[in-house]
């Protein structure tokens, strides 16, 4: 029995689709349409296939729709960018403004970034927020189904567990897509279209080699093609090597005044006693110094990955009515970071190396001047130890999924099409940190010597060497029934629609050791459920048939879902567009609608794993007007604050494409976007200058806080997730904790945990211009695609001013061009890609603009046309990335390393030479 709550969901969306199919819609669109549904593109009407070929943005079988913005990626097109994983693919677009002109390393940059989010999240429009969050801000898709998350404490779909080489094409369409697919689209959709079917033997390998950097990748792909259905099965590796700071001579943690290197916590261990600095000499210490390091010497800025992918395909008509389908895929990707040396005090590296010895130790050393007697700070690092690359970072996601489906010609043009999928991913996250607690057991018992950390016993280094761990499991059900066909006929065509149902059931579970004892807590788990409605409506009022002058087409279209999940409650989502021609090669179009992201199970369970840990004052930028006194700590808060309430958008666009009949060849397009964001998921921290949060989240930060305000503080976290005690808890004096043996003030909190961030407004331009000429002696062509953000608005809370968050350290414009030529069996492409520079909000040593960022790239591919079998369908490609070797812009920061690590900030580790060779037998 319905009860009354859903009846009257279903009637609002009964009425909702009724009403859009007689109201025009308002926004753009550029729908792409793949190479096999040329010639079917005169209106919406003309264009129904009965064949079974994915279209991003709509539900409607085998029609582009109306509307929206789709930007479509070729195979051709992929495999000129010498992706070896398809978030490089990725990085070729620049409506994903999170990846282009970077080179997505699989995980966040931010070290120890894997206990968190250990999947680099593509994120079109570069919403605030969206790699800070618990669920994503753009929805990922394969062949137009859901993929199950991966994550610890995120869940996010990982695009690198599909190999580029089994992808067809990628949709990015960039409109709000949640009154088709639900959750997550506020930014728009990213769907990867796989081969449909594949006959006989492919193998494609490639090597890649720069400066102490090399990388292969290769896959082999098998298959039948029968007729009435096809199977095939593809394998594909890829791996990279490490490149460290040392390896890049533009990477550097430096006094930019100076060039002096910050570190202080070095192999050579500093002393200080009182305000005077000493070094070791002999058996005994000098005034002097201090001895110095570069800690981004040993950080591996881009670390080795290795990925195994396989992905297979069943698909068979089982009579003239009836198709089945099924595709499965396995992957594994392992990445090995370092986040530099163990005892720098870096994030998520555990106990800083210091000590504070008095005359009573075995270790003390006589200054030999009027300090003797007084206690002595050593600072030092692990590296005689462990050696200066010991912060091991380990990443495994494992994923598989398997996903069969049937198709149904019921008569009449329509079909019943019913899904279900299953997916599990396992990750798991494995880092290394110096155990504050032995460390400070062996300074108090004597047998950790700071000035010889290299003589520590092998049953002491295994004490203080501990292992940071995480799991999280994932599981994903879908099941889905669509509905669609032909409703009657207009003058302008067929008016077409869709119905369906889905299911879907989220499980995940996640379990990590404590912060203190390094034993795995009890695991916590979750359970999220969502029951969906949804339809589409596509009414083409003119068309092939009634066109008249300046009026060659006008289809409107009408799509809502609703959805009701079992912990927080419901939504309904529509959308409404249109397209028109006025004449055949001008098509206007416009689209306007909601979108949602749902808190997802890791957000839930957010509040129980919420960690406080500690950052010396070195690692951090103090409030304007705080000035870090000596010895002095921060505290950082991590996780999910309580409260949590599903993040909402409006979106809508409109844009233009000409295809001027006197120029062939030559195709226009340019789109405006807005975009509503209330609610926005994520952490308020997104990287190490934290100037913004600062000034945005006064009520989140306590500059020196008592002992009994800290003590009251802390009464919300599990104990086991603190890693420190507090030494005066009852105290009204400035609040001292003890973490490693080293009893320090605090100087600031910090709380970051992902929260609902209030509102932001956003608008910008996408435009895109081709033109291929085709001549006697080849074809040439030409192109260039981008974005400019207009503005960004956000306002963190109601009683805080609206901030310009495109004012300072946000490139605003991305575009790629290419020139290519295609002559007789040589194909050969230069592409530029640009990220414009942008100024400083927080000037540091005299920079107050970072530049801008080019990058030129070449492919060259020779196709072998001879009889021979050996040489018939063979191919060599070569690919040249960052042709000049250009580096980063500089970015001078006392906490950084010489570049700017955000994500969407340009990046590359120089010259990249990649040979290739392919046949297909």
């Amino acid at each position: 029995m319905m009860n009354c709550k859903t009846s009257r969901a279903i009637w609002r969306f009964t009425i909702s689709t009724a009403i859009a199919s007689l109201t025009p819609g308002v926004a753009l669109a550029q729908a792409s349409v793949p190479d096999d549904q040329q010639g079917a593109q005169e209106s919406g009407a003309d264009q129904v296939t009965s064949e079974p070929i994915v279209v991003t943005g709509t539900l409607i079988r085998g029609i582009a729709p109306a509307g929206s913005n789709v930007i479509g990626v070729s195979s051709q097109d992929i495999e000129a960018t010498g992706a070896s994983s398809t978030s490089q693919v990725l990085s070729t677009v620049p409506q994903v403004g999170n990846f282009f002109n970077a080179l997505p390393a699989g995980v966040s940059p931010q070290a120890g970034a894997n206990a968190s989010n250990p999947i680099n999240r593509p994120n079109l429009r570069n919403l605030p927020g969206a790699n800070t969050s618990g669920g994503a801000q753009t929805l990922v898709l394969f062949d137009g189904q859901r993929v199950v998350g991966a994550g610890i404490q995120q869940v996010a779909v990982d695009p690198d567990i599909i190999a580029p080489g089994v992808v067809e094409r990628v949709d990015a369409m960039t409109d709000g897509g949640s009154a088709v697919y639900g959750s997550d689209a506020l930014g728009g959709v990213i769907n990867f279209i796989t081969r449909r079917k594949f006959d006989g033997l492919q193998a494609n390998a490639r090597y890649g080699f720069g400066e102490n950097f090399k990388s292969i990748d290769a896959s082999v792909m098998a298959g039948k093609d029968w007729g009435s259905g096809g199977f095939y099965l593809a394998y594909g590796y890829s791996h990279h090597d490490s490149v460290f700071g040392s390896d890049r001579d533009w990477v550097k943690q430096v006094n930019w005044d100076t060039g002096i290197p910050t570190g202080r916590n070095c192999a050579a261990p500093n002393v200080t006693i009182g305000s005077t600095s000493y070094v070791p000499s002999g058996s005994g210490i000098t005034a002097g110094g201090p001895n110095v390091c570069d800690y981004s010497d040993s950080v591996a800025i881009y670390p080795t990955s290795t990925l195994h992918t396989v992905f297979a395909r069943l698909s068979q008509n089982l009579s003239d009515s009836v198709r089945f389908d099924v595709t499965a895929l396995y992957a594994n990707r392992a990445i090995d970071a370092i986040g530099g040396t163990l005892g720098t005090g870096a994030l998520g590296t555990g106990a800083t190396g210091q000590a504070t010895l008095t005359i009573a130790s075995p270790y003390y050393r006589n200054p030999g001047d009027a300090n003797a007697g007084q206690s002595q700070v050593v600072r030092f690092d692990y590296s005689p130890l462990f050696g200066a690359r010991s912060a091991t970072q380990e990443t495994d996601l494992d994923t598989w999924r398997i996903a069969p489906s049937v198709s149904v010609e019921l008569g009449s043009d329509w079909e019943l099409s019913a899904l279900f999928s299953y997916g599990r991913a396992n990750t798991s996250f494995r880092n290394a940190q110096i155990s504050a607690a032995a460390q400070s057991a062996a300074l108090a018992n004597g047998s950790l010597n700071p000035y010889d950390v290299g003589s520590a016993s092998t049953a002491l280094a295994s004490s203080l060497l501990q292992y940071a761990r995480g799991t999280g499991r994932n599981e994903l059900f879908d099941y889905r029934a669509i509905l669609n066909g032909p409703l009657f006929t207009l003058p302008g065509g067929e008016v077409r629609a869709a119905v369906g149902y889905e299911h879907m059931q989220d499980n995940f579970r996640r379990q990590t050791t404590n912060a203190s004892t390094y034993v795995f807590q009890d695991p916590t788990s979750y359970t999220q459920k969502v029951d969906s409605v949804f339809g589409e409506l596509q009414v083409p009022i003119i068309g092939y048939d009634n066109a008249m002058p300046f009026l060659n087409e006008l289809t409107l279209s009408a799509s809502g879902r609703y959805d009701k999940y079992n912990d927080f409650g419901d939504t309904f989502n529509p959308k409404f567009s249109a397209t028109l021609r006025p004449v055949e090669w001008v098509a206007i179009r416009a689209n306007w609608g909601k979108s949602f992201t749902a808190p997802s199970p890791v957000d839930q369970l957010g509040v129980l794993a919420s960690t406080v840990q500690t950052v010396p004052a070195a690692f951090l930028r103090t409030p304007s007007g705080v000035t870090a006194a000596p010895g002095e700590t921060g505290l950082f808060v991590g996780g999910t604050a309580p409260g949590l309430q599903p993040q909402k958008a409006t979106n809508w666009s409109v844009g233009l494409e000409v295809e001027p009949p006197f120029i062939q060849g030559l195709t226009l397009n340019a789109s405006y976007y807005n975009i509503d964001l209330s609610g926005t998921i994520g952490r308020p921290v997104t990287s190490a200058d934290l100037t913004d949060y600062y000034a945005n989240f006064p009520q989140l930060y306590s500059v020196r806080p008592s002992g009994q305000e800290l003590a009251a503080y802390l009464t919300q976290f599990n104990p086991a997730n603190v890693s420190f005690t507090v030494v005066n808890p009852t105290s009204t004096s400035q609040a001292l904790i003890s973490s490693g043996g080293v009893v320090s003030p605090v100087l600031v909190t910090l709380d970051t945990r992902s929260r609902n961030l209030g509102t932001a407004q956003l608008d910008g331009i996408d435009f895109s211009a081709k033109y291929v000429l085709d001549t006697r002696i080849g074809s040439f062509d030409a192109s260039v695609s981008g974005n400019y953000r207009l503005s960004q608005k956000s306002q963190a809370l109601a009683s805080l001013p609206v901030s310009d968050d495109l004012a300072f350290n946000t490139p605003v414009f991305r575009m790629q061009g290419t020139l290519g030529t295609t002559i007789g069996s040589l194909r050969a492409q230069v592409i530029w890609n640009h990220t414009s520079g942008y100024k400083r909000g927080n000037v540091e040593f005299g920079q107050t603009r970072v530049s801008s960022f080019d990058a030129i790239n070449l492919f060259f591919k020779y196709d072998v046309k001879s009889k021979s079998a050996l040489t018939d369908d063979l191919s060599f490609t070569l690919n040249v990335q960052n042709l000049f070797d250009v580096a980063p812009p500089e970015f001078r920061s006392a906490t950084g390393i010489g570049y700017d690590t955000t994500l969407g900030s340009a990046f590359s580790i120089g010259r990249i030479v990649q040979l290739g060779v392919s046949k297909k037998f």
